[in-house]
């Protein structure tokens, strides 16, 4: 009759994640995507950081819905889709009056964001 043998598995390549985290390191570690209805024409500046397109009043409604938003997070618009349709209902409601809107979508983590149009703080010589 054969004997048994034992088998024990060569380690980890990475060390284990730590068993608790705080809030912040995990969302730090996962940051999670969530999506919007929202005007089609800040696309462009949500995306791509390109306002030329927008009108002073427009900027200024996307600034504050993007700061109202995402106040106490860090958010970057990853996607918008390509279809969309006119809507008065959309959640830029208080922002822009009824429109034609598309889904956005925000991947987010736990940092305070900067509205979309603020300059990069400056690396120091």
């Amino acid at each position: 009759m054969p004997s048994p043998s034992l088998y024990l598995p060569d380690p980890p390549l990475s060390p284990p994640e730590p068993v608790f985290l705080t809030k912040a390191e995990r969302d730090a570690r996962h940051p999670s995507l969530v999506s919007y209805l929202l005007p089609t024409h800040w696309a462009c500046y949500f995306i791509n950081d390109d306002s030329s397109g927008l009108e002073d009043d427009e900027i200024a409604a996307a600034d504050d819905w993007w700061q109202e938003t995402f106040s106490h997070q860090s958010a970057s618009c990853v996607d918008a889709d390509e279809e969309y349709g006119f809507t008065r209902y959309h959640d830029a409601a208080g922002y822009c009056l009824a429109t034609d809107c598309t889904v956005y979508r925000f991947l987010l983590s736990a940092a305070p964001a900067s509205p979309v149009g603020a300059p990069s703080p400056q690396a120091k010589p």
